[in-house]
């Protein structure tokens, strides 16, 4: 069924027209919202996959984009549009050095993605999670309170539909944003919270707030810890004969909602520029694939494809999986008019080219001719 809902997929967004990579309808207020000459966002967690691709979404619109990064990160990931944005060194654990960012730099949008944003690992750090996760985001909220810029700067806070949790198994159906909040994974915990602290400075203070909850989203630039992104660079170590033909995997028969970045990067800009305070919303495709059916198409794709078997790890297994999680995208669509435009062909041959390169990059190849020199030593394959 996952593979006729991505065929589906497919065929239909040909028939609509593209506008910069995003279709919005004629109506939508997207079209100038995204217009973002003489603005300035402020980007936290812009070295990740889903701040990386909205940062960069953001510079191509005219924004003026400063990112928050740790004196740890790889940048790696903005290397792309590197020269035109700013970025700024912080742990945002710190409300000192958060309440300073946020003054120095004068953001009209804050768009807070910096977190533990793992929900796998949250079930092995709890308590890091549920810490970083709750007071980054009552650091920012807090900086805007203090300063007393709530009339100037909108805050996006990425939300998470891992909030769910249990209620995707008793909802007939897409689930929408008024099901209740039943978070099962201590990153879901972490996202209620943030979420209802962010409603909170909104209610009292009277900050402006939007809260996303994204369902599945993916695009380069990620890391092992996201399945599909797992699954494409245990083919690119096979391909490289720096592992057996063999993928390990966890459960296969859960199926979710996935989203291509490159396709919402501008509709969330947008929800930043022009949703209400307190808008809690829906970010997704409205397609559920299981992830099977994903792996399956990633092995086909791999020059090694004959040669591959899968084989579950119980160490993959979580201690609690949804079997189904389906967006109801109505009210993004009713704000927003966008229609989402899903490629998982395309999405996942780019995973395959970028995880080809990122284990090109952590496992070089030797000089051939230098290795064959008498009394050369070939250095070690451990990195």
């Amino acid at each position: 069924m996952g593979l006729l809902w991505l065929q589906f997929g497919f065929l239909w967004s040909l028939t609509i027209e593209l506008a910069g990579g995003t279709y919005f309808e004629s109506w939508s207020p997207c079209h100038a919202a995204i217009r973002g000459e003489g603005r300035r966002a402020l980007v936290t967690g812009i070295t990740g996959m889903l701040g990386s691709h909205v940062a960069e979404a953001l510079v191509s619109q005219g924004y003026q984009v400063f990112g928050v990064v740790r004196a740890r990160s790889n940048v790696r990931n903005v290397a792309k549009y590197f020269n035109n944005i700013t970025l700024v060194t912080a742990e945002l654990t710190d409300p000192w050095r958060t309440l300073r960012i946020v003054n120095q730099t004068y953001p009209d949008i804050i768009l807070h993605f910096a977190a533990q944003a793992f929900n796998g690992l949250s079930y092995d750090e709890p308590e890091y999670t549920l810490s970083t996760n709750i007071v980054t985001t009552l650091n920012i909220l807090e900086a805007i309170r203090q300063l007393g810029t709530k009339d100037h700067t909108r805050i996006l806070l990425a939300g998470s539909s891992t909030v769910y949790g249990a209620s995707t198994e008793q909802w007939d159906g897409p689930i929408p944003e008024t099901a209740q909040m039943q978070p099962v994974s201590p990153y879901g915990v972490s996202k209620a919270s943030t979420e209802l602290l962010a409603n909170q400075y909104a209610f009292a203070y009277g900050l402006q707030v939007v809260v996303p909850r994204f369902f599945i989203h993916l695009a380069t630039r990620g890391v092992e810890s996201l399945a599909l992104h797992e699954f494409a660079r245990q083919i690119a170590m096979i391909e490289r004969g720096l592992q057996s033909p063999v993928i390990k995997h966890g459960n296969l028969s859960n199926m979710r909602d996935i989203t291509d970045i490159d396709d919402s990067a501008r509709v969330v800009i947008c929800l930043a520029e022009i949703a209400p305070s307190r808008t809690v919303v829906n970010i997704g495709s409205n397609l559920s694939y299981t992830v099977r059916d994903l792996l399956t198409e990633a092995v086909s794709k791999s020059t090694m494809s004959s040669t591959i078997s899968l084989e579950q790890d119980p160490l993959r297994l979580r201690a609690y999986d949804e079997r189904l999680v389906l967006a109801d995208i109505s009210r993004v669509r009713q704000m927003t008019g966008w229609r989402p435009q899903p490629d998982m062909s395309r999405l996942i041959s780019d995973l395959l080219d970028y995880w080809r390169h990122e284990v090109e990059f952590r496992h070089p190849r030797f000089d051939i001719v230098r290795s064959q020199e008498p009394h050369s030593k070939a250095p070690s394959l451990e990195l």
